[in-house]
């Protein structure tokens, strides 16, 4: 789940990273009712990058250059993803910008700090960023050694190492896959300031996460109906332009699916994967999921039964192709109780193949026909 700008500044502010005052507002006509200094600095609240790129950052001097700048940035879309609200801050003096971020490193297997002395647009790509791997348990060393392979001495150094310090405490405790500051400045009258920051939270740590109870839904804003339909139903779906839909238990089998679709001519409209243990009710509602897409012609549903047990994947199946005839289905169903399956889609006119790679290129044929 990603946080929106001023959600993270919060956070960041509550222990003791100082961020601009800031103010929020959904409406244009509720700049009238603030107290502003300025100049100020109007800035879209969206759930994606290239926002500066995309006119989605502006300057004003008067109330009446914020009303107009507010009306035209609710109304920007950057990336297809609409304008939620905007941010309104004190504009800043800037002496010099720096770049400070927290996430995983599914390569090195650990968490890394990432620095560097320049922050700013796409600085994330810059080959003069820096890393530290944490190896074993975090310490205030870690933060010192980032600042200093970033070139900071003396003050400035032991000012950004407890910015680090502090952003490290909150990707642990909020359980964050990435905590980032661009660009975190020194301000010409001596202060470091947290300009902008992203945070996003590994959505299976929500559960034991209050801070974030109730924000799952006014947070996907960056997905298809369908997607936060799935999300919101524990499902992890994905769509896509094709015509013939995914369902499987397993991201990498998924995937494997979806390839050889692909290599046979078709072109998948989804990734879905039903996870491990998958009952009957979870299958019908992955099911109807994908059905809903107007453009899926065909469904391959190719499930490995181990925790998942294929004959409550059939029952589902059974379900659909009754309530559903104009929608084909092509299965193939291997493992955990898989003659119960097959006795169970008898009669339903439902493909059961078990070799997968028949079972992709007779759905490739079968949707090809629509």
């Amino acid at each position: 789940m990603k946080l929106f700008e001023y959600e993270a500044k919060t956070i960041m502010g509550s222990v003791g990273i100082n961020v601009p005052k800031g103010q929020i507002i959904k409406v244009a006509e509720e700049v009238f009712s603030l107290k502003l200094n300025y100049p100020v600095v109007i800035k879209c609240q969206v759930q994606t990058g290239g926002r500066g790129k995309a006119g989605g950052v502006k300057f004003a001097n008067n109330i009446d250059e914020v009303y107009e700048i507010a009306k035209k940035l609710l109304s920007l879309e950057i990336n297809e993803i609409k304008t939620s609200s905007i941010l309104i801050e004190p504009k800043t003096d800037i002496e010099k910008e720096l770049y400070v971020a927290i996430t995983l490193d599914r390569n090195r297997k650990c968490t890394i700090l990432l620095g560097s002395s320049e922050g700013g647009v796409e600085i994330e790509s810059s080959s003069e960023i820096k890393v530290v791997p944490i190896i074993g348990n975090y310490s205030p060393y870690h933060g010192r050694k980032l600042a200093k392979l970033m070139g900071l001495e003396q003050n400035k150094l032991s000012m950004v190492a407890e910015i680090i310090n502090k952003l490290y405490y909150l990707y642990e405790t909020h359980d964050l896959e990435l905590a980032e500051i661009n660009p975190l400045v020194f301000t010409k009258d001596g202060k470091i300031l947290a300009l902008d920051g992203k945070m996003t939270v590994n959505d299976d740590s929500l559960d034991r996460q209050p801070l974030f109870d109730g924000w799952i839904v006014s947070h996907l804003t960056d997905i298809s109906e369908r997607e936060l339909k799935a999300k919101l139903a524990g499902l992890n779906l994905v769509e896509l332009k094709g015509k013939i839909g995914i369902i499987c238990n397993g991201a990498g089998l998924t995937m494997a699916t979806m390839d050889l679709v692909k290599n046979y001519g078709g072109e998948p409209a989804n990734f879905l994967d039903v996870g491990g243990g998958a009952d009957e009710g979870r299958v019908k509602r992955a099911l109807k999921l994908v059905a809903d897409n107007p453009s899926v012609k065909l469904i391959l549903v190719n499930i490995l039964g181990g925790i998942t047990a294929c004959d409550e994947v059939a029952k589902a199946l059974k379900v659909f192709a009754s309530e559903n005839p104009d929608k084909k289905l092509v299965v193939r169903l291997l493992g955990n109780n898989q003659a119960q399956a097959t006795e169970i889609m008898k009669g339903t006119g439902i493909k059961s193949i078990d070799d997968l790679n028949s079972a992709v290129k007779e759905a490739v044929s079968l949707g090809s026909k629509n």
